[in-house]
C-alpha cells in the first residue's frame, strides 16, 4: 500500500531535513514565513517588540541585545500540523493508495480543504555581553500547504519547500541614545520546492516518487533582517516597547524564480513583573508597508496575545491570530525544554473567511 502524505510530503519535508541536520481569492495563500517558532504563535504571532529568546534571530535581531548570557540549542525539531492534513493522512492509511479510484473518492472528501504539515531544526548558539548579543543558527525548515480542488474530477494542488540553510545576526544598545536598540541579520538559503497539480491516476501511478523528483525546482537567496526596539522613558507601572523589523531585504528571489517578499512589522509590547510572576501583552501590525499580495485584508495582519511566566520554570500564553484565537505553554526542565501551541491561520482572502485550524510542539535539549 502507499500512501498519499506519505509520498508527496512526508518523505519529502523530512528526508531532507534530516539530511540536512547529520492563488485565486478563494484558495489564497497563507501567509509565507521562512520560520514559525512555537512560543511566538502562542502569543498570536506578536513577537517584534518582545524578542528576547531563542526565536529572536529569525524576528527581530535588535532583541540580540537583551538575550540570555549564554543560550545553546543543541538538538530541537519542531513539527506542527494542520488538521486537515492530519486526518487526510490518517484516512490514507485506510484505503488502496495504487487504486485511481480509491485515491479519487480520498481527494473528494476534501475539496476546498486546505492542509498543513512544518518542521524545522534549528540548532543554534547564542551569547549577550553587557548590552550586546550574537546568535548564530543553522536551519533546515520544511513546509506543505496544499488544498484539493475540483470535485468532479479531484486535483492535488501541492505547494512545498525545504529551506536548508544558516543565519547570524547582531543586536546592541545605539550609542548616545538612551533605550534604542538595533540590530542585523544575515541569512543564506538553499530552496528546495514543488507546486504542481496531481491527479488520482499520477498519485496512484508507480512512478509517483519519481514524479515528485523530477518536479522538484532548486534555488538560494541571500538576504538582511534589520531591526530596532526602543523602549519608552517611562515605566512607574509598566516597561514600554515599540519595534520596528524588516525581512528579506532586499526580496529574496530564488533561482527557481519563488521570492520571499520584503515585509516591514511594527509591534508593541507592555511588561510588568509581579513578585515570581512576569506578565506582557504584545500586538504586531505585519507588512505595514502592504508589500504582499496575500495580506491585503487589515484583518490578516494584526496579530496581539499575552504571556504570563513564572520564574524561568512554565508560562502559559494566549493571544489573536489573524483574529483567531491562540494558545501556548512551555516547561522549562534546564537542559530540556517543552513547547507547544495551538492556532489558526487564516488561508483566504480576508480574516475569517476559511480558518485552518493548527498544532505546533517543539523539544529543546540545550541550554
Amino acid at each position: 500500500m502507499k500512501y498519499l502524505i506519505s509520498k508527496s510530503c512526508i518523505v519529502f519535508i523530512f528526508m531532507l531535513i534530516i539530511t540536512a541536520a547529520s492563488a485565486s481569492s478563494g484558495y489564497a495563500k497563507a501567509y509565507q514565513r521562512l520560520y514559525t517558532g512555537v512560543r511566538p504563535i502562542g502569543m498570536g504571532g506578536a513577537f517584534a517588540a518582545v524578542a528576547d529568546d531563542r526565536n529572536t534571530v529569525f524576528y527581530n535581531p535588535a532583541g540580540l541585545s537583551r538575550i540570555d548570557g549564554f543560550t545553546l540549542g543543541v538538538f530541537n525539531p519542531a513539527v506542527g500540523v494542520g488538521e486537515n492534513g492530519f486526518d487526510m493522512y490518517s484516512d490514507s492509511e485506510d484505503i488502496d493508495m495504487d487504486d485511481t479510484g480509491e485515491v479519487a473518492d480520498l481527494l473528494r472528501d476534501y475539496t476546498g480543504e486546505h492542509m498543513h504539515l512544518y518542521a524545522a531544526l534549528t540548532p543554534h548558539l547564542g551569547f549577550r555581553i553587557n548590552n550586546f548579543g550574537v546568535m548564530v543558527s543553522a536551519f533546515g525548515i520544511g513546509s506543505m500547504d496544499s488544498t484539493v480542488r475540483n470535485p468532479v474530477y479531484p486535483q492535488f494542488n501541492m505547494n512545498a519547500r525545504i529551506d536548508i540553510g544558516g543565519i547570524g545576526g547582531v543586536g546592541f544598545m545605539v550609542p548616545g541614545v538612551k533605550g534604542l536598540r538595533a540590530g542585523a541579520a544575515f541569512k543564506s538559503i538553499s530552496r528546495e520546492s514543488i507546486n504542481e497539480v496531481y491527479t488520482p491516476a499520477q498519485i496512484a501511478a508507480d512512478d509517483f516518487e519519481d514524479r515528485i523528483e523530477d518536479d522538484k525546482k532548486s534555488g538560494t537567496a541571500t538576504g538582511l533582517d534589520l531591526g530596532f526596539i526602543y523602549t519608552l522613558p517611562w515605566n512607574k507601572y509598566f516597561e514600554t516597547d515599540v519595534a520596528l523589523t524588516g525581512q528579506n531585504i532586499p526580496e529574496l528571489e530564488f533561482d527557481d524564480g519563488e521570492t520571499l517578499e520584503t515585509e516591514w512589522t511594527a509591534g508593541v509590547a507592555l511588561k510588568k513583573e509581579i513578585g515570581p510572576f512576569a506578565v506582557l501583552a504584545a500586538l504586531d501590525y505585519r507588512d505595514i508597508t502592504d508589500n504582499i499580495e496575500e495580506d491585503s485584508d487589515l484583518g490578516k495582519r494584526i496579530h496581539m496575545g499575552t504571556e504570563v511566566q513564572f520564574k524561568d520554570l512554565f508560562a502559559v500564553r494566549a493571544g489573536f491570530n489573524q483574529g483567531y484565537p491562540t494558545l501556548g505553554a512551555s516547561l522549562d526542565l534546564w537542559v530540556i525544554k517543552f513547547d507547544a501551541a495551538m492556532y489558526s491561520e487564516e488561508v483566504g482572502a480576508y480574516a475569517g473567511q476559511r480558518e485552518d485550524k493548527r498544532y505546533m510542539g517543539q523539544l529543546t535539549i540545550g541550554w
